[in-house]
């Protein structure tokens, strides 16, 4: 055959025989396979294929990839031959040698060259998509996909016409698909990365942002398995993880990539940028100052400012000397300042001034000291290549740098040429404004308040006139710090907390706030002191956690806070401190809160109609106006004990002694300090919190009793809407509150909550509840009566009614009762037993299959009322289904007792039933007795007589109206119960009757 292998030709260590064998011409006795094929000539055989259809090609296309793969392993023997070593014996049992794994490539199998059939469907695709039919194509590369899922041509036109129908979701995954198909080619996986990353910039935070950064980063991912020294892949999945917060690993890929191209100023910018976030910023900074240093050596050795993928300029610099700033390495930074700037503005010939290490000269306006060194050669280089050529925002770092090294003089003649007042400072600080809050700083180290406000009402000048900047919680803090400084301690604090309203994430505000407080006597001022440190130390973890996005690319500029033109965001903290404020201030900030809580108070009001009556828009309109009012009467401290307050602002837990920064360990220290001061001695009780006050009648405005109102409502809304743990808080923060603290009040919010709870179906909660009631208004029947009816109403399992803490809980009321009735017969008063109580404890233990024990609680409370049904009723049962169990020693005697009880309460309930429903009671509870133990003759005569009462004209017209606890007729569960036996009995025709006549609805 022509297709046959060629197996005589091939060497005999190659083929299955043993290794072991001596190396002859003899050729080898080896099994011959034979692979038939038709011919091409048989009519025969060639007929049952003359229509192949897309499979037959697909097999054939199989077929001819085998047998290429045959011929070149053959050749590749026959080549090999001569100089291939004897590999080793197989093991034993196996039927083919391991092949040589020399000169094999690993990883995926190359892709199968498109059949016939697939480039002529391909080309028909192409048509249809030039001709604009995307459907059609869609269609046709379905088709492609369908014969051959790997044809990478196909992915790549489906993800086009996607493209052109707008979808870009399903283009995205099509262009991911085609780059699967080859692994190995990087361009594929770049062009896939670039379109997930197109308009990403663009989006918001959000699941489509996080969802198109995660599909570029597996792109990049998989192009640099197939070429880790791709640096566009490496720089690609750096910018990504760079976007998505994530620094520390997008730190690791731009050292990768600089490893490749050292001198990319584009890779040095975004280390840059990635190392100001890191959480070790002294390590990050570190790398990036490393990294400059090198860029910088290069470009002066080479003599040029041009560098890979863009120039060195000045905000190179600014960057650069950031790092120094972390580093706290003063005396470098300056001596890199003055050289690099040296370097830009064309001098760096001039050597000679590095000796000058704690000297500014070079710098000066004029010539005056620079003409004192030797080297100096005025002509040789202009005026503006000296002092005034450094921009002023250098300066003013170069100023810092020397304050913090203690050079007094050369300070002092920065600080000259950085005046506030001259005509021209709004102009020259016009592109800088930064660097006035540096300079405000330094002059506050160095305790000058005044000249320091100078700088920061110089800067807020500039934000009024120049429109390109804003005045940001930094700002706030340095001029609170200024205002501090001089005595104005209420100007002071009204800066820090505007700086708190415009960031709620600034830290320092906070802790500046804190150290004012804690100066003040008083255990106010250290409550205060206290709930802002913890705020800090809160801030300061929820920092080290967070993952800051930036954009896509390096820093760019900063730009001022875009002003809002719709209603101020919703504050975060539930905090605002308002202490060193004068008194007509604090009086008009109590008007302005007043007022704007009689508005929304007025609001409730007026939607109060459409929200009882259920109305959705005046729902959520109350719902918003009660939210506010009840976090801003929760914020008021004189309404809460002091642990019952920090415990909603969060603060509750124990502080954490292990701190990873030095500003850290000195908040927790400073908080661990406060609260000793705050919290009683060991062994002692919290004091009342307000004890010679006098509690008001109203908060702003409101009458307490309407509070509370606000307060319950909120909470009925909540649970509706299926917020029960919301709800919860709200009556947990009512109950907590001194306010309300008579009885009245409380019992009210128990009330309330146990409403919740119940509408919820949280039985756990309705337990708990009902023991507080069980505990603080003993005795009480009532209270007993509440704890099983909300237990009853609850559509849970019985697990919490019949849990351990809720029998002993009830056992030890019984206890109490028993042992207060002994004191009864010694002499003491005589409160008497309860039934109720007794009841109950039965029940749980006749949940629980406790039947010997339940009998025990039910005898007592029968000696106590012997005429109660219920009581008869449950000693009964408890009768019949301990008879039913097998530990049972005699049955008859106890279904004799247990049906004596049911009789008895069977007597006396039909005896003074006063409705249909009652009498159906009766009667369907000794017929489901009789059906428990087998009666079933029996059984049906007490069922149909609960139909009867339904027969009946008086009886129906009794039964269509609801009980106490909803429709109490039984008519579907005796008819029920009587299909169910008539089936069971083979009964066919009996049941269908039944179901007919009663079962039926319609």
């Amino acid at each position: 055959m022509a297709n046959r292998m060629d197996i005589d030709s091939i060497d005999p260590r190659l083929t299955g025989g043993g290794f072991d064998i001596p190396m002859t011409n003899a050729e080898p006795s080896l099994p011959v396979i034979n692979y038939d094929y038709p011919d091409e000539d048989d009519d025969g055989a060639m007929s049952e294929i003359s229509n192949p259809t897309s499979d037959d090609l697909e097999l054939a296309a199989n077929i001819e990839r085998y047998e290429a793969q045959r011929d070149a392993f053959v050749a590749q023997q026959r080549a090999d031959a001569a100089g291939v070593s004897v590999p080793p014996r197989p093991a034993q049992g196996s039927i083919n040698p391991r092949p040589n794994r020399k000169g094999r490539k690993l990883g995926p199998r190359k892709a199968a060259k498109p059949t016939p059939d697939i480039l002529f469907r391909l080309s028909l695709a192409k048509e249809l998509f030039e001709k604009r039919a995307y459907e059609e194509t869609i269609e046709m590369i379905k088709e492609i996909i369908r014969i051959n899922s790997e044809t990478h041509a196909a992915w790549t036109l489906l993800s086009t016409v996607h493209e052109e129908m707008g979808d870009r979701e399903k283009a995205t995954m099509c262009l991911m698909t085609a780059a699967h198909l080859v692994p190995k080619n990087v361009p594929s996986w770049l062009g896939a990365a670039l379109y997930a990353l197109h308009g990403v910039e663009d989006m918001d935070d959000g699941p489509e942002k996080s969802l198109a950064l995660e599909r570029a980063l597996t792109c990049y991912s998989s192009a640099l398995l197939a070429d880790k020294t791709n640096v566009v892949a490496r720089m690609g999945k750096a910018d990504v993880l760079m976007m998505q917060g994530h620094a520390s690993q997008a730190l690791q890929q731009y050292q990768r990539a600089l490893e490749y191209k050292p001198f990319n100023i584009r890779t040095v910018r975004n280390m840059a940028d990635v190392a100001l976030d890191l959480r070790d910023a002294r390590k990050g900074a570190e790398i990036a100052r490393r990294a400059y240093r090198r860029l910088i050596d290069h470009l002066q050795g080479t003599g040029t400012f041009e560098a890979e993928e863009g120039r060195f300029e000045w905000s190179d610099l600014r960057i650069y000397l950031e790092f120094f700033g972390i580093l706290e390495r003063w005396e470098e930074g300056a001596f890199q300042l003055k050289e690099i700037a040296r370097w830009l503005l064309g001098r760096r010939a001039e050597a000679y001034w590095d000796r000058f290490a704690d000297d500014d000269r070079e710098w000066d306006w004029n010539d005056d000291r620079r003409v004192e060194v030797p080297e100096f050669e005025p002509a040789q280089y202009t005026q503006d290549t000296y002092g005034q050529g450094m921009p002023v925002d250098l300066r003013a770092k170069l100023y810092v740098y020397r304050c913090k090294l203690g050079l007094e003089y050369e300070a002092a003649t920065h600080l000259q040429l950085l005046n506030p007042s001259i005509p021209t400072a709004v102009d020259d600080f016009m592109d800088f404004p930064d660097c006035l809050k540096d300079i405000a700083t330094a002059l506050l180290e160095r305790g000058e308040g005044e000249e320091a406000l100078q700088y920061v009402n110089l800067y807020k000048h500039i934000s009024e006139v120049g429109g390109d900047v804003a005045v940001d919680a930094d700002v706030l803090v340095v001029q609170g710090r200024c205002h501090l400084v001089l005595g104005d301690k209420s100007a002071a604090e009204e800066c820090f907390i505007a700086a708190i309203e415009d960031d709620e994430d600034h830290i320092d505000a906070r802790v500046q706030l804190a150290n004012m407080y804690e100066a003040e006597q008083g255990q106010d001022g250290h409550e205060e002191a206290f709930l802002l440190v913890r705020q800090a130390l809160n801030l300061e973890l929820k920092g080290e956690g967070k993952k800051r996005k930036r954009a896509y690319g390096p820093r760019g500029p900063r730009k001022p806070r875009e002003k809002r033109d719709g209603p101020p965001r919703e504050r975060k903290s539930k905090y605002i401190p308002r202490r060193l404020l004068n008194a007509e201030k604090r009086r008009q900030q109590d008007m302005e809160m007043m007022a704007q809580t009689a508005v929304r108070y007025q609001r409730m009001l007026d939607v109060r109609k459409g929200f009882v009556a259920g109305d959705e828009h005046a729902t959520t309109v109350w719902m918003e106006d009660a939210k506010d009012m009840i976090d801003d009467f929760r914020a008021c401290k004189e309404f809460y004990p002091w642990d019952k307050y920090i415990r909603y602002l969060g603060y509750g837990g124990k502080i954490l002694q292990q701190s990873t920064t030095n500003h850290r360990a000195k908040l927790a220290a400073m908080a661990e300090r406060l609260q000793q001061n705050l919290e009683p001695a060991e062994g002692q009780e919290q004091p009342p919190r307000i004890q010679t006050k006098i509690l008001p009648k109203d908060h702003r405005g409101i009458p307490f009793h309407k509070w509370l109102d606000i307060f319950l409502e909120y909470a009925f809304t909540l649970v509706r809407q299926g917020k029960q743990r919301e709800a919860y808080g709200i009556c947990h923060a009512a109950r907590d509150s001194i306010i309300w603290s008579e009885v009245d009040n409380t019992f009210l919010i128990h009330v309330a909550w146990a409403s919740c709870a119940v509408y919820a179906g949280d039985e756990e909660t309705c337990v708990a509840i009902a023991r507080y009631f069980m505990r603080d208004y003993m005795p009480g029947t009532d209270s007993y009566r509440m704890f099983a009816a909300m237990c009853r109403i609850c559509q849970t399992p019985v697990s919490w009614y019949t849990s351990g803490p809720a029998q002993k809980f009830i056992l030890r009321q019984i206890k109490t009762m028993d042992s207060v009735q002994l004191k009864a017969l010694e002499g003491g008063p005589h409160l008497g037993l309860d039934v109720c109580l007794l009841t109950i404890y039965g029940h749980i233990l006749f949940s629980t299959t406790s039947y010997t024990y339940a009998l025990s609680y039910f005898a007592r409370a029968a000696s106590l009322d012997p005429k109660n049904y219920m009581i008869n009723l449950s000693a009964g049962l408890a009768y019949v289904h301990y008879a039913l169990k097998r530990q049972a020693t005699n049955r008859q005697y106890l279904l004799t007792q247990g049906f004596a009880y049911l009789f008895r309460y069977y007597d006396d309930r039909r005896k003074s039933a006063k409705s249909a429903a009652e009498r159906q009671e009766a009667e369907f509870n000794i017929a489901r007795a009789y059906q428990l133990i087998g009666l079933g003759n029996l059984a049906v005569v007490h069922y149909k007589e609960v139909l009867a009462e339904a027969e009946t004209e008086e009886g129906r017209r009794e039964l269509r109206k609801d009980g106490i606890i909803g429709n109490e007729d039984l008519t579907l569960e005796a008819a029920y119960n009587i299909r169910t036996m008539c089936y069971l009995l083979g009964d066919i025709e009996g049941a269908r009757a039944v179901t007919e006549r009663w079962l039926v609805v319609g």
